[in-house]
């Protein structure tokens, strides 16, 4: 009877386990228009956002501003834009997209943006 119960608790253990994609996204800051001339309010550091890919869908790890999301191919061409908003922490990506893109993350405010490689 032992046998029997700790065969079916393997076979629910192995047929239960789903595979979980997930990477922590390396984010670097661009400027959108480096001779832009600001007030002087922005002296403080760049808070680069937290976010991670898991099974297609992006999740910010900390409060983050409104930002808007774009995914964007080797050719250039954006391919999913969405606009993210503060209160929102998790993003789920096109099923339809496979490969290697780049994120780019354009806050509401600011010149600067947020961008990084993804593997879909």
């Amino acid at each position: 009877m032992k046998k029997i119960i700790i065969s079916f608790l393997l076979l629910f253990l192995v047929g239960g386990v789903k595979e979980i994609s997930s990477a922590i996204v390396n984010l670097g800051v661009g400027i959108i228009d480096p001779t832009e001339t600001t007030n002087g309010n922005n002296k403080g550091p760049v808070i680069v956002p937290n976010i991670d890919l898991t099974n297609g869908a992006i999740t910010f790890k900390a409060e983050h501003c409104d930002y808007t999301l774009c995914i964007v191919n080797e050719d250039g061409n954006t391919v999913f834009s969405v606009f993210v908003p503060s209160t929102v922490t998790t993003v789920t990506l096109p099923s339809t997209l496979s490969g290697e893109y780049e994120i780019l993350l354009y806050p509401d405010t600011g010149s600067i943006y947020f961008f990084g490689t993804i593997t879909l």
